[in-house]
């Protein structure tokens, strides 16, 4: 192996230890700040179109940035909150109507909006985080 060889081989893998430095930087400073939406939310939704009741969740429970419950059991969720608070779910209840909600979650609180394709409805959602609704 020559020199300049050698000297290229090294600053490849030296570049490519740097990368992989960065990136999981990058993964964990987002993992992070989607875990800091983790714990009970209360939700109270409003249906503004359609006419049948509301299919969002009432409470729903994110651990690790990903919601892992609504309505207690009660509803499947499948869904997940980015680092920056963006907020995407889908709810399925007992009768396999789905629901869908997407927004924003800052703090202690966030918004959105719901629709249901299984119903033709859809409306708004707030959520507040139950510690602080039990604070209040």
């Amino acid at each position: 192996m020559t020199l300049r060889t050698s000297l290229v081989f090294l600053l490849i893998v030296a570049a490519g230890a740097a990368l992989a430095k960065s990136s999981k930087t990058q993964v964990e400073r987002e993992g992070a700040g989607a875990a800091s939406y983790d714990g009970a939310w209360i939700f109270e939704a409003t249906t503004a179109s359609g006419d049948c009741p509301s299919l969002a969740p009432s409470s729903v429970t994110i651990q690790g940035g990903r919601v892992v419950s609504a309505n207690n059991g009660a509803m499947t969720p499948w869904g997940y909150v980015e680092g920056d608070g963006t907020f995407v779910a889908r709810f399925t209840d007992q009768n396999g109507r789905i629901s869908r909600a997407s927004g924003t979650l800052r703090g202690a609180s966030g918004s959105g909006a719901w629709s249901s394709s299984t119903n033709l409805c859809g409306g708004a959602w707030r959520a507040s985080r139950a510690s602080e609704r039990a604070e209040q």
